[in-house]
């Protein structure tokens, strides 16, 4: 039996490569990954609301965020409680100051021009107050999302509603007309709990707590971050 003749040696192919052991002292890395294999987590291994490439940035909202948040919105539902009072006592003033001072006319036409008084403001007042919860609770929004730009604002009004409320407050007690047809207590009550909850809600949102929380936010977001 005839021997295969060896080929030339520029027809065999090279050797094969066989890693040998690693030097002594050098770190053994193991074999190299498959070319074109994913190595990362699988979607099923990240957290909820994330993804490969995006860092997920979780910021913990303090408590003098959370608190100034439901100041904010008890400050504008509070007011809604004393609107039947106030259109009570508006049918009652309307009435008694027009029959004080009519000395001529009619007490039908000055009890219907009262009652027709009285049915044009009731819808405004509710308005009027949804429209002012509705402004707050976009406000109460903002400060919890860590804007400053509604935490300014939420100062501005704080200081213009503090202002309104001394304003108020004078007229109160140095008009005749208010000393003569005050209104319930309670109403007072809860114009003076509305102002201090919504001050108090705009000093919390300049703390340290929170002016750290909300600068976080914002350089979260110019830095690309995926908040939570």
């Amino acid at each position: 039996m005839s021997q295969q003749p060896t080929p030339p040696p520029y027809q065999s192919g090279p050797p094969a490569y066989q890693p040998g052991p690693p030097p002594h002292g050098a770190p053994d890395y193991g074999p190299p990954p498959p070319q074109g294999s994913y190595q990362g987590p699988w979607p099923s291994q990240l957290p909820s609301g994330s993804f490969p490439g995006m860092p997920a940035v979780g910021i913990a909202r303090p408590l003098t965020i959370t608190l100034a948040v439901w100041f904010l919105i008890a400050s504008s539902v509070a007011p809604l409680a004393g609107i039947p009072a106030i259109v009570d006592w508006m049918g009652t003033y309307m009435h008694t100051a027009l029959m004080q001072s009519t000395t001529r006319a009619n007490r039908a036409s000055a009890v219907a021009f009262a009652s027709q008084f009285t049915a044009i403001m009731t819808p405004v007042l509710w308005i009027s107050a949804l429209v002012g919860v509705a402004v707050t609770v976009l406000l109460a929004l903002g400060i919890r999302a860590g804007m400053n730009w509604v935490r300014i604002l939420l100062t501005v009004f704080a200081g213009l509603s503090l202002l309104g409320y001394v304003v108020n407050f004078a007229i109160a007690t140095v008009l005749p007309t208010a000393r003569t047809f005050p209104l319930p207590a309670f109403v007072y009550v809860l114009g003076f709990l509305s102002a201090a909850l919504y001050i108090a809600a705009a000093v919390l949102t300049w703390l340290r707590p929170s002016s750290q929380y909300i600068a976080a936010r914002r350089a979260a977001k110019l830095g690309g971050g995926y908040l939570r």
